[in-house]
């Protein structure tokens, strides 16, 4: 038996036509990133005013992983790293560079890169349980002619991680690197009680 995840956009509320657009550029972006790097795509569908979209099934998001390793460490003393939680910080910034990484090489800018939009799955065969982070949501993502190509969109997502350039209407893909070198910082802060 094969579990997947089904995520469901509500399209009853949506009046404006690029919000619409946003939600089927999604689908089409996921089938453009088929890759072991972002979340796999099964199936969409529209049925009572929502769009279904059927993609892999994941044990957990990034944001939970950082809040679980701020409870872990938190007791160290102030301003110290264990050896140990340098090496999870390391491996978890390095597959999350190889994910942007590979959308880059795709020339696909992600524009909402933060850590509610990176998953963790279980790669197969389950025996093995290796995990891995994979990208999600491409309701903003944007095919650029090529690497460095400026993109213009007036669509911004989560304030938080935004480059300041993104903000505006003209950037490349550098926008990811930006948000990515905060999520980097996030990873690698040290929390004490």
């Amino acid at each position: 038996m094969e579990l997947y995840a089904v995520k469901i956009c509500d399209l009853s509320g949506i009046t404006e036509e690029n919000d619409k657009q946003n939600l089927l550029l999604e689908t089409k972006n996921m089938i453009k990133v088929r890759s072991v790097f972002a979340i796999k795509y099964y199936n969409s569908w529209i049925e009572s005013d929502s769009l279904y979209i059927q993609m892999e099934l994941c044990l957990d998001s990034l944001k939970n992983l950082l809040q679980l390793k701020r409870k872990l460490f938190s007791t160290k003393p102030p301003n110290r790293m264990t050896s140990f939680e340098v090496y999870i910080s390391l491996e978890i910034f390095r597959e999350l560079t190889e994910c942007v990484q590979y959308m880059h090489e795709k020339r696909i800018i992600h524009r909402d890169l933060k850590p509610d939009n990176v998953l963790i799955a279980l790669e197969e065969p389950l025996y093995y349980s290796k995990t891995r982070l994979k990208l999600c949501d491409f309701g903003l993502a944007k095919e650029a002619l090529s690497i460095g190509a400026y993109v213009m969109s007036d669509d911004v997502g989560d304030p938080r991680y935004q480059a300041p350039e993104a903000m505006g209407t003209d950037y490349d893909h550098l926008a990811d690197v930006y948000s990515l070198a905060l999520i980097g910082a996030e990873i690698f802060v040290h929390y004490n009680k």
